[in-house]
């Protein structure tokens, strides 16, 4: 499957109440902030992201500038459950697949998008996991659940969806697929690891 087939939803409407800040907006030690980094490696896999994004000026001026879509999600919603579901409404007809993506993973790359794109075969799930076999993000879901994803409230996400339907994993290198940053000690953590060992 190819990026022309699967939508890729990014998920970055949460409140970051563990981090004290808008995580999303933070810089990495490349100099972008979060957020656009996350559009940019989306972009460089080969499609547009749909960013579900709380109704915030500067998120919309950001994922606008770094050419995603941006999808607002309204502020009464109650968790990423209506994030996936706001999302999923706007998306094309004419897809096999539909990704749905954290924006607090940082180590997950453009590589690693194409490879689990490429492997999606449009009819089983199909979930990001560690080398170890941890299951992760981002997950694909073929276009046959877009019913099901669309009527998600809450905070739970698709997670019984996940646990009541065949599933396959594909590992990315590392933790890539499990590696968030939620609160600033898991930040200045990953920071350091990134500062230490670049990569290349």
């Amino acid at each position: 499957m190819t990026a022309a087939n699967i939508a890729i939803v990014l998920l970055a409407a949460g409140q970051s109440r563990r981090m004290g800040q808008d995580k999303l907006l933070r810089r990495l030690p490349s100099g972008e902030r979060l957020l656009e980094n996350r559009i940019h490696t989306i972009r460089a896999a080969g499609t547009v992201p749909f960013v579900a994004i709380s109704e915030d000026p500067q998120k919309s001026e950001l994922v606008a500038k770094a050419s995603g879509t941006p999808v607002q999600v309204s502020g009464t919603a109650q968790g990423m459950g209506d994030s996936i579901s706001t999302a999923i409404r706007v998306l094309p007809d004419d897809i096999a697949g539909i990704m749905i993506l954290l924006s607090d993973l940082p180590d997950v790359t453009a590589n690693d998008l194409r490879a689990l794109m490429a492997r999606f075969d449009g009819k089983t799930i199909l979930c990001a996991a560690t080398e170890a076999g941890a299951p992760g993000h981002p997950v694909i879901f073929p276009a046959r659940y877009r019913s099901q994803l669309e009527a998600l409230s809450g905070d739970i996400g698709a997670r019984d969806l996940l646990k009541t339907e065949p599933v396959d994993l594909h590992p990315l290198p590392g933790q890539n697929a499990v590696r968030d940053l939620d609160t600033p000690e898991d930040w200045t953590v990953w920071e350091e690891g990134v500062l230490t060992h670049p990569r290349k």
